[in-house]
């Protein structure tokens, strides 16, 4: 029993006695709270801007007047004088016209995708009785939505009672009265749906997250394990430490490439014999769209060459996975960040806040994967911003893998050599200022 308290108490001390351990008690609760409050709070959040917006009213009846007027209620929350859906214009035209319908919905959708407009309705003819109302929009917002659905619902309902009796049954009233709930599309035509949005993103946020998170911590085991069996000291002696940690880094990345290619293959061969499998028209879209596809890959090989250099950077400078713990949890957070906000993502793609996190190194191989499934463009031009969004992040993220890579060389080439306990901060700071 003795014997028993002894490890039970080394065990112990090992990890409470640390730094840490202390600041990952404070750190800890402060993060979860934080990724808990942040989704609610940013859900919560009144529209902070206009949202312009216009109608194509193919029924003749002043239908869109009305749901313009009707729309004038809701103000910006920080200015009660500015509407939050301000009208472009009503663009009234017979359904029967058909090219002239389809010239107004491409420049309309072009307006969308350059961030001129944010959304446009097109109210088809008798739509009182048909519930032919669309929204054209590159994101969901539920907010909007409700708020049009409920506006042209409250329209359609007097049109319905204005042609009908007064004395009706209680069935009759309530079909005459039911709400009605918008068609949705995005640019171009192609029906937007929420779950298929959704999981969309969420998957090919996913295969980044684990394929970074698996083998960046077999690069970082990898590296420890070595350094306790005093293995290092022979690698050492063969090649330089900088050869050996981009060995480490690219060797495992080559093994995650061959990953994701296995798993491209068989999408590839599903796609080949589609005709075969009923895949839905949204999943086939997000899956075999080749731009997505593309930067998918460059996110996920610069993601991985990025987080894993700073998985060598902690296995050099620790000794046990014990010590590394404290340190894989902000790796964790930080990646997870684009699972925990997905849901208003999917609804802003386009926010300040969606940018602004888009472009922090750290974030943007997973937030910038996640917009380019939610808005899933379709062309290769730089005159679509989430393009060139995705062009810019891909541009500084290279540069901070670069910066980071030259910094854990310096660290790493003395890291390796230490044995016993892991290094301290200032002692970090002197092995990069070494010659």
């Amino acid at each position: 029993m003795n014997k028993f308290w002894t490890i039970f108490k080394s065990e112990y001390l090992q990890v409470v006695k640390k730094k840490s351990f202390i600041a990952g008690i404070i750190l800890t609760p402060l993060f979860m709270v934080a990724f808990t409050m942040l989704p609610a709070f940013l859900a919560s959040q009144d529209v902070s801007e206009q949202t312009p917006y216009s109608i194509v009213d193919l029924d003749n009846r002043e239908i869109g007047s009305q749901l313009a007027e009707a729309l004038t209620r809701y103000k910006l929350e920080d200015d009660s004088t500015i509407e939050t859906y301000p009208l472009r214009e009503i663009y009234e035209l017979r359904q029967s016209d058909s090219d002239s319908l389809s010239s107004l919905r491409r420049h309309l959708d072009s307006l969308i995708l350059t961030k001129s407009l944010k959304r446009y309705i097109v109210i088809f003819p008798n739509a009182e009785s048909n519930d032919s109302v669309l929204m054209v929009s590159k994101s969901m917002n539920f907010k909007a939505s409700n708020r049009y659905d409920n506006r042209i619902s409250d329209i359609l309902t007097q049109f319905r009672l204005k042609n009908s009796n007064i004395d009706l049954p209680l069935d009759t009233l309530l079909n005459i009265t039911h709400r009605i709930d918008m068609m949705q599309e995005s640019p171009g035509g192609k029906t937007k749906d929420f779950m298929a949005t959704y999981f969309g993103a969420l998957i090919f946020v996913m295969i980044i997250f684990g394929s970074i998170i698996g083998f960046g911590q077999i690069l970082m085991r990898s590296i420890i394990e070595e350094k306790n069996s005093r293995i290092m000291e022979v690698l050492i002696s063969s090649v330089s430490p900088f050869q050996l940690m981009m060995g480490k880094v690219l060797g495992l990345g080559a093994a995650n490439l061959t990953q994701v290619s296995v798993w491209g293959a068989i999408g590839f061969l599903i796609f080949l014999f589609r005709g075969a499998v009923d895949i839905p028209v949204q999943v086939s879209s997000i899956v075999f769209n080749p731009i997505l596809i593309v930067f998918f890959v460059i996110y996920l090989l610069i993601g991985y060459i990025m987080y894993s250099t700073m998985f060598a950077l902690i296995g050099s400078i620790c000794t046990t996975d014990k010590e590394t713990q404290n340190f894989i949890f902000p790796i964790v957070m930080s990646l997870m960040l684009p699972v925990i906000l997905l849901m208003y993502i999917v609804q802003q793609p386009d926010s300040l806040i969606t940018i602004i996190m888009s472009f922090i190194p750290f974030l943007t191989p997973t937030m910038m994967v996640a917009r380019l499934n939610i808005v899933a463009p379709e062309v290769f031009t730089l005159s679509d911003p989430i393009i060139v969004e995705a062009l810019i992040g891909i541009v500084t993220t290279g540069l901070t893998c670069l910066g980071l890579i030259w910094l854990t060389s310096r660290i790493f080439r003395m890291g390796i050599l230490m044995y016993g306990k892991r290094a301290t901060i200032p002692e970090i700071m002197k092995w990069i200022k070494y010659k």
